[in-house]
């Protein structure tokens, strides 16, 4: 080879070289540039409800990877799987719709993986699965020359992290109003009405998404969410103050993701949780503590979990049974329709005051005796919960107001008086009713004293102070005491502190208590579930005539009941007694009534005598 050669093939390699190192820095420089401008984190509405839940349950499905453990699925998820699946086909035009085939052949898969199933749960199954095709057919043959895309994510970008959505069915638009209508299919046995679709919060995560995707490509959209097993269309409508607290809710998350903060969080979901038969929370439940001489009370699953899904069996909460108590219509919508609750500014900054001491009563303080009340403010900002006010002007109304009382609860029972708390938010989960139901409940606060006793403390921030009877009445003060003594730890005294006063009134349990409470859940449990029984058989009766069941009919079952929560009820509108309430006893209630359904503070001038604040069963028998 020539030195001519030599030298050409050695430039050409040079240039090469060369090249290969331009292509190598811009690809870091690209990397680089990616880092900074590109999120890391990808959400979508599942992972947030993931990690709102139980931060441990995301770090093992998301962070290591894991398959969940749980041995058994509830039917209701595939089905749901599979009527996607069908409904994506007919939107695709890939298949008609076919009642007979469709059914078919979903409830052969069904069967396949479920095969234990009764007669009578393959009829339940095969008619909800009719109905729902039924009602997505007739809606399909009036819309689908307007489908525009099928079964697509949409995914954007918002401060720091990508946002991903998947959108069952879009289409264009037929008029000026919008350019594209979002449907989102829903399938399960959840319905929520109109009036309390705008407070979901999973829809608002939706909504953000597609708000900041259309926003961005200067489209108008509308969205809305079709609950095809009753027929129920509905239109998304915003609410300003849910979309503020989506906004937290989505910075919240991201933080915790990028502190890596998997906090275990226990509570009435754990039993339908693919790792509950690993979670360390459970391992007491699950296994047993030989050392202190505890048996293990729910080795597979949660009692909770047992009780939704035993017949006879009550799953009860004190809020859920005290409400059936002060208004059976209530709790019928609430807990048994599933219609959904209306945040309210109230409740809101009640939620923010539990979770504000929350945070502060787990702090254990190095350098001082206590933390400072600026540390309290943090944590109360940190905390805020915007869901619910009217306005802005509202909002800000109650948030001074709330560091008002916090002010005043610092200065009262933190400076010189701070000790850690011994629990915060204890979750507990226990048989109860001579064992036919199981009760389930927090505990804001547990505290060790100094001498070695035990105290309960109880945030509450009423308008109004109850008297000393009506704490030594109270129900749930009974409940807690119970759950405690359940857990060995025995109670010397119980408060409830009400925040907005600073004052705090103290009372006793003893076993005489518990005695009477077991009584009382279990008479209270039983009836909960004959009516449950009755108002299904109603129901089922009026199907078979292709009608809804009478109200008058319902009202038998489910009466309506006057209390002195009526101003604040999520269904007034409708109510058999709505009249009464706003006239003859709109002074005698906790909360005013509004026209347009927001709670008003204001202090009660008279209590009511008709059905008041559950009290413990101590009291009926005194």
């Amino acid at each position: 080879m020539n030195m001519k050669n030599l030298k050409g093939e050695q430039a050409v390699s040079g240039i090469f070289d060369l090249f290969i190192m331009l292509a190598s820095g811009v690809r870091k420089i690209f990397e680089y540039l990616k880092f900074l401008f590109v999120p890391k984190i990808v959400l979508t509405v599942g992972k947030i409800s993931d990690m709102r839940t139980c931060g441990l349950k995301y770090k093992f499905q998301y962070y290591y990877n894991l398959d969940e453990v749980l041995a058994k699925e509830y039917p209701e998820g595939l089905i749901g799987q599979l009527i996607h699946q069908y409904i994506y086909k007919i939107l695709n035009k890939e298949i008609k719709v076919d009642l007979e085939y469709i059914s078919l052949i979903i409830m052969q898969q069904v069967l396949e993986n479920f095969p234990e199933l009764t007669p009578e749960d393959r009829l339940y199954y095969e008619k909800n699965i009719r109905t729902i095709f039924t009602n997505f057919n007739c809606w399909y043959e009036k819309h689908k020359q307007y489908v525009y895309t099928v079964n697509s994510d949409i995914v954007v970008k918002h401060n720091g992290v990508r946002l991903k959505m998947k959108c069952d069915c879009i289409l264009v638009n037929r008029d000026n109003n919008f350019d594209y209508w979002v449907i989102d299919f829903a399938t399960s046995k959840r319905n929520i009405i109109s009036e309390m679709l705008p407070y979901d919060v999973n829809t608002n995560l939706q909504y953000f998404v597609l708000k900041t995707y259309f926003e961005k490509k200067k489209k108008k959209f509308k969205f809305s969410k079709f609950f095809l097993l009753y027929d129920n269309l509905t239109d998304f409508v915003e609410d300003w103050s849910m979309q503020e607290e989506t906004r937290k809710i989505i910075s919240e998350v991201k933080e915790k993701l990028r502190n890596k903060e998997y906090e275990l969080h226990k509570g009435p979901l754990c039993g339908w949780c693919g790792y509950y038969d690993i979670c360390p929370g459970w391992k007491t439940e699950r296994e047993g503590d030989k050392q202190k001489g505890i048996e293990p009370v729910s080795p597979d699953t949660t009692l909770f979990r047992i009780a939704r899904e035993t017949p006879g069996r009550m799953a009860l909460s004190y809020s859920k049974m005290s409400m059936y108590i002060q208004c059976p219509r209530r709790y019928r919508l609430c807990y048994i329709d599933r219609l959904g609750v209306k945040p309210q500014g109230f409740f809101s900054i009640g939620s923010t005051i539990h979770n504000t001491l929350e945070l502060f009563y787990k702090i254990k303080p190095k350098k001082r005796k206590e933390p400072s009340i600026d540390e309290l403010f943090r944590l109360y900002d940190q905390c805020w919960i915007s869901a619910g006010y009217s306005s802005k002007q509202e909002e800000q109304e109650y948030y001074q107001n709330g560091k008002k009382w916090l002010t005043s609860y610092y200065e009262k029972f933190v400076k010189e008086q701070y000790l850690p708390a011994y629990m915060t938010e204890e979750y507990f989960e226990l048989p109860i009713g001579k064992g036919n139901h199981v009760m389930i409940g927090y505990i804001d606060r547990v505290q060790n004293n100094p001498d070695g006793t035990f105290e309960i403390l109880d945030y509450k921030t009423d308008p109004k102070v109850r008297t000393q009877e009506e704490v030594d009445k109270d129900l749930q003060l009974t409940i807690y005491y119970w759950a405690m003594r359940n857990k060995g730890i025995d109670i010397k005294r119980l408060g409830l502190i009400f925040i907005r006063f600073g004052e705090i009134i103290y009372t006793t349990r003893s076993q005489k208590d518990i005695d009477l409470l077991d009584d009382y859940v279990k008479n209270i449990g039983d009836k909960m579930w004959a009516d449950g029984e009755k108002y299904i058989s109603l129901k089922k009766e009026y199907e078979t005539k292709g009608e809804k069941p009478p109200e008058e009919k319902i009202e038998e079952i489910f009466p309506s009941k006057i209390n002195k929560y009526c101003g604040g009820c999520d269904y007034l509108k409708g109510c058999p007694k709505e009249q009464l309430i706003k006239t003859e006893y709109q002074d005698k209630l906790l909360f005013k009534v509004s026209e347009t359904g927001e709670i008003i503070d204001k202090e009660i001038q008279q209590e009511l005598t008709t059905t008041e604040q559950p009290v413990s069963p101590k009291a009926e028998k005194l």
